[in-house]
């Protein structure tokens, strides 16, 4: 904010003040509706499962940064990581800070958490940070082929991105989930 404000101090010198105020109030508008609908969703999220706003909105937030930089859908990402962390609440989760039950296959160079799953003790990768989590998350869906249909949907839609995740059997993709619901949910 104090570089805007400095700008603007410039661009009054040079009779640009109005068009530049203008443009901030625009800015801080837009900022405003943003951080109150991720307050009021991660409210809605906090309600319907019990885990507290301020991890949910962190969340957010990273999931945001993640559709500007790496033109992914954050809704899909909040969507699948709230299904599969059971709206952050989940044992893993508590755990291993992993939203969205990625295993920690031979490949995985980072940190473990060992648990209980399908009758064994499997890894899951864990993470200190919803930034770690999230990045990680669009490194691995561009490094496997069949999400190559999600990764080519618009930013915006969500719905295209879910689908193009899912088990296409023809295709002989597995998606991301064994479950063939698991798009409609």
């Amino acid at each position: 904010m104090k570089f805007l404000q400095h700008l603007l101090l410039l661009l009054s010198f040079l009779g640009l003040a109005s068009t530049a105020r203008a443009q901030l109030s625009m800015q801080s508008s837009t900022l405003l509706k943003r951080e109150m609908s991720i307050a009021a969703a991660a409210q809605m999220l906090s309600d319907s499962f019990g885990a507290p706003v301020p991890i949910i909105e962190r969340f957010m937030r990273e999931a945001m940064q993640v559709e500007k930089s790496e033109h992914v859908p954050a809704a899909a990402f909040v969507a699948i990581a709230t299904l599969e962390s059971t709206g952050f609440t989940s044992y893993l989760y508590k755990n291993s800070g992993n939203p969205f039950g990625m295993k920690a296959g031979p490949h995985w160079k980072g940190e473990v958490f060992m648990m209980w799953h399908e009758g064994e003790m499997t890894p899951f990768r864990a993470y200190a940070t919803p930034t770690e989590a999230v990045y990680d998350f669009s490194r691995f869906l561009r490094s496997r082929k069949w999400f190559k249909d999600a990764l080519t949907c618009p930013t915006g839609d969500y719905e295209c991105f879910i689908e193009g995740m899912a088990a296409h059997l023809k295709r002989r993709e597995p998606g991301y989930a064994a479950d063939p619901e698991w798009p409609n949910k």
